[in-house]
């Protein structure tokens, strides 16, 4: 039996649907409930429930502080407050001998993963990162990893996702990342981990267009260049206002290319022989995040996006608001460092 609990309700869907999932599994127990504190109009805007009507409905205790959650002792903690606040509250668990999960993202700052680094000792820290669960993603990973294409010459990802403008908080750039703080981790983590490369340079342009209620850019495209030469075009849409799919990813490689929408086919693959279509979505990405979760936590898997996965994407992220500033492009070394 793995006991689990919940902090934090910033992260609205992902803190409830995270939280319903596991109860409804024999080898889990929620332990508790925390609002942090917050008042139940907060909650109720961010998560479209109250932390008392939540708890009530799993029959479990709601409490209020981080250390009475500690107190209850679980084994597991689901971190779905603010972004500012994930990595101090992870590394609180940590000290305390649980295992982590972060909703997406970990953090937007290096700072937070120097804090972070050496603290989990052999426990699970998992970090958010949904569509890494999504059956086009595992599918195009496969297919890439298995060398269906050759050598890959470039990789475009493409997200679009309205700005989260719903709460204070989520305004905030220095509180959320802004937009490119929040989808960093799709254009960067899932770059590295479709193709194997890391970013050895970049250079990014941003604007706002439509959310000038952020202090941020709501559009960004970044160029890039792999370790083994792979160009990248990754693109971050906060504005558009019209139907447009989720996710575009394009794979093009010395002997074909693989596509994935995610209002299509998982994926489309097409060489000089023959194309063909991959099946259509039936992904459940939090299930699949919480049933990896538990998974790490017996030792049967590894993290799919770790400490060390997000020290890459949120140097890339910092590399990026560097070439942002300066208007020229940022080196990286094979470590994901900043030249």
């Amino acid at each position: 039996m793995i006991r689990a609990a919940l902090t934090g309700f910033s992260q609205g869907y992902y803190a409830t649907v995270y939280t319903r999932y596991l109860a409804r599994l024999k080898e889990v127990e929620i332990a508790a409930v925390c609002d942090e504190g917050a008042p139940a109009a907060y909650v109720q805007e961010c998560a479209f429930t109250t932390a008392q009507t939540f708890a009530a409905q799993l029959a479990v205790p709601l409490v209020h502080d981080f250390t009475e959650l500690l107190e209850k002792k679980p084994d597991a903690v689901l971190i779905c407050g603010e972004t500012a606040a994930h990595a101090p509250t992870a590394l609180r668990a940590l000290e305390a001998g649980m295992h982590v999960f972060v909703a997406k993202p970990l953090t937007f700052r290096g700072e937070d993963i120097r804090m972070l680094r050496g603290a989990h000792g052999g426990r699970t820290l998992l970090c958010g990162n949904p569509l890494k669960y999504e059956q086009g993603m595992e599918e195009m990973h496969r297919r890439l990893h298995g060398g269906e294409i050759g050598r890959v010459y470039s990789l475009r990802v493409m997200i679009n996702h309205l700005a989260m403008t719903r709460q204070a908080w989520e305004r905030d750039a220095s509180r959320s990342g802004g937009p490119f703080g929040t989808y960093g981790v799709y254009l960067f983590d899932l770059a590295r981990w479709l193709t194997g490369q890391k970013l050895t340079r970049l250079y990014a342009l941003a604007g706002n267009f439509e959310t000038k209620e952020i202090d941020a850019p709501d559009t960004v495209k970044v160029l890039g260049q792999g370790e083994q030469g792979a160009q990248f075009s990754l693109e971050l849409y906060s504005a558009i206002r019209h139907a447009y799919p989720f996710v575009q990813i394009e794979a093009v490689g010395s002997e074909g290319t693989l596509v994935t929408r995610y209002d299509n086919y998982a994926t489309i693959a097409q060489t000089t022989r023959w194309t063909s279509f991959g099946e259509l979505r039936s992904s459940d990405m939090a299930a699949g995040e919480m049933e990896h979760f538990l998974a790490c936590i017996r030792g049967e898997e590894t993290e799919r996006c770790s400490l060390k996965d997000m020290d890459y994407t949120v140097r890339c992220i910092e590399a990026a608001w560097a070439s942002m500033r300066t208007g020229s492009p940022a080196a990286l070394d094979r470590e994901g460092e900043m030249c």
